[in-house]
């Protein structure tokens, strides 16, 4: 490194996404400095957290402590837990991205997918949407090495296109380790839904099956989101302590407000800020922008300059423009047998029948999702307001429990340019900052895919002999922001080029699931590592 530049490579962003570049750069010997907005956490503050709150729900339906979460909410550093995100638009982007060093992985539901050959064309083959500028077999290569950094585990001879095939889509190699076992109540549910051929999928997830990179085996908590207690599960943490131990360095709290770029639009600098206001300046050759959907666009429209007035990499006005999530509906229904949800890790048992064919044309690819928690807090507290009492109260909690189901169903959504983040006018943060502002909503395209699926849900309860006791068709975001610096080949229409770097800055690039032009229905954290794996790649071919 010359000693002009404080780094190689400068990272913003401390998730997996950031982590994974940070460490396979620092590994090949270069510099690299890691910013992140907020502070470290451990896992052991975070139970303690946990374990100490009155009630214990999924972090999208509680609040935990003052902040929402047993995450830190810092004034520097908001979260999105409480009202840190301004709302402008007919449907709420209800979201829970996390704002400390290891990023939103440290509390995710552990779904790692990837996408199918077809998801990477749907403009050519469906007429929606956008295609990616690459297909399947560039990134298998890289979902490869993303399923090994991270540790999947998963079963190679599930046909992931729903249809109960061979083995799909096509894999260079196994996945690191088995899946993990299906619950009783999985296999149950699998048994009779398959006779109206609904082909039940195991969902592959980061979580240890085997003793795999320092984690231990899965031990069947059923505490995924907000945390696993034991590290079993991957969190992005992991990718930081690597990077760290090759020799990059991480700086906590320091929240990034400004990217520079000179008049030839090479990135020269980054300017942060830390809690007490203090002003840093941070030089690098190399820049990656990681910060997620929603803070990356909001740093890259702050940077505006009167060379650049519409923000940094915005010369196409997309920047913030086509924010997607897998928004979806519910089920809940009651069973006439006891099937004990609640057993072992969240989620796995998936169905994928809609996640692929000619339909697409009028309605998107959908996921169905099986949630396996069971909220007793929540039971307890809707009985009571009902007046129930006594033994009563006691058995109907324990029925609840035992047969209540919810079924959650994702949309493919399809990049909608009026869905977008912008800077807020009126309100700041703590540092004096402004926040994101959202505007989302839905299409007729998604409404099509609401309107199939409850019959798919109703059938569901036919097959099940079981009760449909509530429908939510209110938009639930599912946690999964994507879009916002998206990618493509015309520098007029899109943010980044097919290998992340912004058309207007070459010496910048964006990853994670930002930069995803069409997003399926599918969890995207494996498709934003892969895109990591190949930019570092890429990085060290220029550095």
């Amino acid at each position: 490194m010359s000693g002009e530049f404080d780094a190689d490579l400068i990272v913003i962003g401390s998730g997996v996404m950031g982590g994974l570049i940070a460490s396979q750069v620092a590994e090949a010997g270069k510099s690299v400095i890691v910013l992140e907005a907020g502070p470290r956490v451990t896992r052991r503050e975070i139970l303690e957290t946990y374990r100490n709150a009155p009630v214990k729900l999924s972090l999208a339906n509680v609040k935990l402590q003052s902040g929402g979460s047993p995450y830190p909410n810092e004034p520097y550093a908001p979260t999105t837990y409480g009202d840190y995100l301004e709302q402008t638009g007919p449907v709420k982007y209800n979201t829970s991205y996390l704002r400390v060093v290891g990023g939103t992985t440290w509390h995710f539901g552990s779904a790692l997918w990837r996408m199918i050959p077809n998801d990477f064309k749907i403009k050519t083959l469906y007429g929606r949407g956008r295609d990616w500028p690459f297909g399947y077999d560039e990134l298998e290569p890289y979902y490869t090495r993303a399923e090994y950094a991270l540790g999947v585990s998963g079963d190679d001879e599930v046909d992931q296109s729903g249809q109960g095939g061979g083995p799909f889509p096509p894999r260079s190699k196994p996945y690191p380790m088995p899946s993990v076992p299906f619950s009783y109540m999985f296999k149950r549910l699998a048994e009779r839904l398959l006779k109206g051929g609904y082909n039940p999928v195991n969902e592959p997830s980061g979580r240890a099956t085997v003793p795999y990179d320092g984690r231990p085996q899965c031990a069947g908590n059923n505490t995924c989101n907000p945390v696993c207690p034991i590290g079993a599960k991957f969190d992005g943490s992991r990718t930081i302590d690597r990077a760290e131990r090759a020799g990059a360095k991480v700086l906590d709290k320091a929240v990034v407000y400004r990217i520079e770029a000179d008049d030839n639009g090479k990135i020269t600098a980054v300017r942060y800020k830390s809690p007490d206001g203090t002003d840093h300046r941070l030089t690098a050759r190399y820049f990656v922008l990681a910060a997620y959907a929603i803070e990356s666009p909001k740093l890259l429209l702050m940077s505006a300059t009167e060379k650049y007035p519409n923000g940094i990499a915005n010369s196409s006005d997309q920047v913030g423009r086509n924010l997607m999530d897998n928004t979806g509906i519910s089920v809940t229904m009651v069973a006439k047998e006891d099937l004990w949800p609640g057993q072992g890790p969240t989620e796995l048992l998936v169905y994928l029948n809609g996640r692929d064919g000619e339909f697409r044309k009028d309605v998107p690819s959908s996921k169905i999702k099986i949630r396996n928690t069971v909220p007793t807090s929540q039971y307890a507290s809707e009985l009571l307001a009902k007046g129930v009492l006594g033994s009563k109260l006691d058995s109907e909690i324990k029925r609840r429990s035992a047969r209540e189901l919810n079924w959650a169903v994702d949309f493919e959504m399809l990049p909608i340019p009026t869905n977008r983040v912008t800077l807020s006018k009126t309100k700041k943060d703590a540092l004096g900052f402004p926040v994101p502002s959202i505007y989302y909503n839905v299409d007729e395209y998604w409404n099509a895919g609401r309107d199939a699926l409850l019959k798919d849900l109703k059938r569901f309860s036919e097959l099940l002999d079981a009760e449909i006791v509530k429908t939510d068709v209110g938009h639930q975001n599912r946690q999964h922001i994507m879009g916002t610096t998206i990618m493509g080949s015309d520098p007029k229409d899109s943010v980044v080029d097919a290998d992340c770097r912004t058309h207007d800055h070459k010496n910048l690039f964006i990853a994670g699931t930002s930069v995803m032009p069409a997003v399926s229905c599918m969890n995207p954290t494996l498709t934003g590592a892969a895109l990591s794996v190949r930019i570092a790649d890429t990085l060290l071919k220029e550095i």
